[in-house]
């Protein structure tokens, strides 16, 4: 092997220095508290959430099951939606840019019933551009973008289950329920 074409120890080091340096980071399973090893998926409209959410679940630990029961924690979602707005139009009257709107809430109940992580809501967004010439990409382009909302949404819900997990609000779902939020 020539010498250019084997690694130079150094360039691999500034390479990683580099990465870490620009906020580059693998994501990681998250560490959930004990109280959401065993938990039970109930999400509105299912879809690519659930999906995502239940493998990101599953590499940090957790063991789905397929019904609440003894000793089993629900994660709730009533919200997961998808909406789409218009943001500009040309001289024509045609859209010309749009953003996709991704909401979510979720709440966990412990297996006692209380609630250990109260009703949360995300908002996430992004915008792009529609091109009356090219609709095919444009169709490619917003699922493309509702995937990687779906992707970061994961990310966001396991992040708090992570940072709520441990700080348990040990009231009772019923009683959450008719209080101030």
């Amino acid at each position: 092997m020539s010498a250019l074409l084997r690694p130079r120890p150094l360039l691999l080091i500034l390479a990683a220095l580099l990465l870490a340096g620009c906020g580059f980071h693998l994501r990681r399973s998250a560490q959930l508290t004990p109280a959401l090893q065993h938990l039970h998926l109930e999400i509105s409209g299912g879809g690519a959430l659930q999906r995502r959410l239940a493998t990101a679940l599953r590499l940090s630990g957790v063991t789905l099951e397929p019904a609440t029961g003894p000793g089993i924690a629900t994660l709730r979602v009533p919200v997961n939606a998808f909406r789409t707005q218009a943001l500009t139009l040309t001289g024509f009257a045609r859209v010309s840019e749009y953003s996709v709107h991704y909401d979510v809430q979720f709440e966990v109940v412990g297996a006692d019933g209380r609630l250990l992580v109260p009703l949360q809501a995300i908002h996430m967004s992004r915008s792009f551009t529609f091109d009356q010439t090219q609709v095919i990409g444009s169709a490619g382009q917003q699922e493309q973008i509702q995937r990687s909302l779906v992707d970061d949404m994961t990310q966001a819900i396991l992040m708090r289950l992570q940072k709520q997990g441990y700080g348990v609000a040990g009231q009772a779902a019923g009683a959450a329920a008719g209080g101030h939020r």
